[in-house]
């Protein structure tokens, strides 16, 4: 089996899925109670100074949620701060990025080769994801802030 081969068998859709529904469990967890719309939550890391990630609902349908996920952290000025979309499917009990720092472009398997994107960067983003939800599960402290 070729490299290539192993790394698309490690990288698959019933994984992904898989991962999808932790981080679907994990958002729950911070977030309390129903979502409404321009609730912020604010994740405070109790190891780090100056870390943590903010939760921001923009857009609440019967079935989805769209959040705005930024990570900040102490870090050198010209590192730009990451901030994430992620939609919930509430019926399917799934969260998966649909943007990365204003990045709309997250195809499953890429065509070209010669692209920017690594033909794994839906999976990557994804388990970026999961990474700073289980992080801020197990370091973090919430605060939550309903704007009007």
């Amino acid at each position: 089996m070729s490299v290539s081969e192993r790394r698309r068998q490690r990288h698959n859709l019933q994984r992904l899925h898989g991962e999808c529904e932790l981080n679907y469990v994990r958002l729950l967890k911070l977030m309390p109670g129903p979502s409404k719309l321009g609730q912020s939550i604010r994740v405070d890391f109790t190891h780090e100074s100056k870390s943590g990630m903010q939760i921001c609902i923009d857009e609440i349908t019967p079935y989805t949620c769209l959040l705005s996920i930024a990570a900040e952290s102490a870090r050198p000025e010209w590192l730009p701060e990451i901030q994430i979309k992620v939609r919930i499917y509430h019926d399917a009990k799934m969260a998966e990025v649909v943007e990365w720092c204003n990045d709309r472009t997250i195809p499953w398997e890429l065509a070209e080769k010669s692209s920017m994107q690594a033909s794994d960067e839906k999976w990557q983003w994804n388990m970026f994801l999961s990474d700073l939800l289980a992080h801020g599960l197990s370091h973090g402290m919430s605060k939550v802030k309903v704007s009007l």
